[in-house]
């Protein structure tokens, strides 16, 4: 399958960059969110807190908590972009802007694919953020980390055009029907080839039919032939 091209509307740079901002602050502000939680606990006493600002690097430091704490401030933006790219296609962000991520020939990206799109945001990194700045000049609005992973970003406002309903063409009549002409290589019968065969079919049947009626009309327009009396003498 082709690419979207014909199929949809790409998204342009600042709707995609306008989500990555807002996808920035929503998990800014998750990480806040549990940060406060933490403290809150930790000074009511319901677990130990972090401590990592005492100068005590050897005790709370490595317990288990900090490394919960750790675990979830490193994977929640994995699950965050992967997650939400493989099952819907969309972070919180693209939904707010009302576009999409699909894979090049239109169908929706697995788990694998999203995870290697994620890591694809480092490659962009590393480029000095010239990968992100790609989708703006790029005729499919596809980034740098788009193109390894063979991607597009769609809107999802704009409604696609409806499909071409290609019909077969009209089957000849039953008499026509009933003379088939295989198609070259011993494939199917085709529309032409059986109407072309069974048309050259009902034009000799048609001219032998009227010329064997004009050689019996001719046969019954002479007259029979005189039969001589012989004379006796």
């Amino acid at each position: 399958m082709g690419p979207a091209s014909g199929h949809h509307h790409f998204a342009g740079f600042w709707s995609r960059a306008a989500a990555r901002i807002i996808d920035l602050l929503i998990i800014i502000a998750a990480f806040n969110l549990i940060y406060l939680v933490d403290r809150l606990g930790a000074d009511a006493g319901l677990w130990t807190g972090m401590e990592l600002g005492e100068g005590n690097w050897t005790g709370a430091g490595i317990s288990m908590a900090n490394v919960l704490r750790g675990l979830f401030f490193l994977t929640f933006p994995v699950f965050y972009y992967v997650y939400l790219h493989a099952m819907y296609g969309q972070t919180f962000g693209k939904m707010a802007m009302k576009i999409k991520v699909v894979n090049e020939d239109e169908t929706p990206l697995d788990y694998r694919k999203s995870f290697l799109r994620w890591l694809g945001y480092f490659l962009c990194d590393l480029t000095f953020y010239i990968g992100y700045l790609w989708a703006a000049f790029d005729p499919r609005k596809q980034g740098l980390h788009d193109k390894v992973c063979k991607t597009v970003v769609v809107r999802t406002d704009v409604p696609s055009p409806p499909a071409v309903d290609r019909k077969p063409p009209p089957k000849p009549p039953g008499v026509l029907r009933g003379i088939i002409i295989l198609a070259p290589g011993g494939g199917e019968p085709t529309a032409f080839s059986e109407v072309t065969h069974s048309a050259t079919s009902f034009l000799a049947v048609g001219v032998a039919s009227a010329t064997g009626a004009a050689w019996t009309f001719r046969r019954q327009e002479e007259p029979p032939p005189q039969r001589e009396i012989p004379r006796y003498r």
